[in-house]
């Protein structure tokens, strides 16, 4: 029995040595960012540059590697030239600052629209603003602020979904760097994206605050304060923790999606917890909880500490929806 060579063609390491050039030039700055959208009106080249490989690479392996030099130095000369065919380079990665004064700003309502980067909220320390933000993006970014006395901010990333497929490639650091006047009372509702949230409210005059929170991670710190504010938690895959102040009255909603959620509470706080829905995830509340309703249900009613009724400062958690994640409640 005859053997015959094995076929090792050359043209796919070529390839893939190519597309790692073609990635470090875009992260060095030499060629503009890869825009997936432009490459693809290439495909007909795939399809020229296979055929010759399969037609001629069986009998003579180095046209295969001649093939493949020349499609990855082709393709490289087309990203470099781009800029001056009028080709897009799809969305880059900038950094702008947004701010407005306090002024007379007695009250004022944030909304947050993030996205995928990640977002540090956190108050401001000497400053004359109501807000700045230093966010370095790729998208459209909205900042508009209406009304004097009583203020509203909206800040979001606009989205194109003309440049879906115009990806930049590099690593470029994207975050959302926020912060808030602390003593303006602030209404803070957020609709968190798929980027990680950490939002410190240490020292921020809350009058109450709404999150719809992503797939991303996140991490609440609530204020002192010595007026009561509300909190709506509605959270989504990611996982959540969430920190309580002492001596403060706060009354939270939680609508719990399939992340875990974790709440710190302070130690000896008088606390109460409503359950309303039973999830298919695990319950875990504190020890030492009485409770003070009857239900039919094992895990649906209402616990509370044994100092809840006699104190000054009261913690009210009521859980609208447990969700699939599990959510545990503990003393810090």
């Amino acid at each position: 029995m005859e053997n015959h060579p094995r076929y090792r063609s050359l043209f796919w390491p070529i390839l893939l040595v190519g597309v790692g050039i073609a990635w470090l030039l875009s992260n060095l700055g030499i060629i503009q960012p890869i825009n997936i959208g432009s490459l693809l009106k290439l495909w007909p080249v795939l399809l020229i540059v296979l055929g010759l490989d399969i037609l001629f690479s069986r009998r003579y392996p180095w046209v295969g590697a001649l093939v493949g030099f020349l499609a990855i130095g082709g393709v490289i000369a087309f990203l470099i030239a781009s800029p001056t065919l009028g080709i897009d380079a799809g969305p880059q990665t900038k950094t702008e600052t947004f701010n407005t004064p306090i002024n007379k700003t007695m009250m004022v309502e944030y909304l947050f629209e993030t996205s995928s980067a990640p977002v540090e909220i956190k108050a401001l320390e000497n400053s004359k603003d109501l807000i700045s933000a230093e966010i370095t993006h790729r998208g459209n970014m909205r900042f508009d602020v209406t009304g004097s006395i009583s203020k509203s901010i909206h800040l979001s990333e606009i989205s194109d979904n003309s440049t879906w497929f115009s990806w930049d490639l590099s690593f470029d650091n994207l975050k959302w760097d926020i912060g808030l006047a602390p003593a303006v009372a602030s209404t803070i509702i957020l609709d968190g994206g798929s980027g990680s949230i950490n939002m410190d409210l240490t020292g921020i005059l809350v009058s109450s605050l709404r999150t719809d929170l992503g797939s991303g991670s996140s991490h609440i710190t609530l204020p002192v304060s010595i007026t009561p504010y509300t909190v709506k938690i509605e959270s989504g895959s990611g996982s959540v923790r969430l920190q309580l102040p002492e001596k403060t009255d706060v009354e939270m909603t939680l609508d719990s999606g399939s992340g875990s959620m974790n709440i710190s509470i302070p130690h000896g706080a008088a606390l109460r917890i409503e359950v309303m829905d039973e999830g298919s995830g695990s319950l875990n509340l504190p020890d030492g909880l009485v409770k003070s309703t009857d239900s039919k249900s094992f895990s649906i009613g209402a616990w509370q500490t044994a100092n809840y009724e006699k104190a000054v400062h009261k913690i009210v958690i009521k859980i609208i929806n447990q969700g699939s994640g599990s959510l545990t409640i503990n003393e810090l």
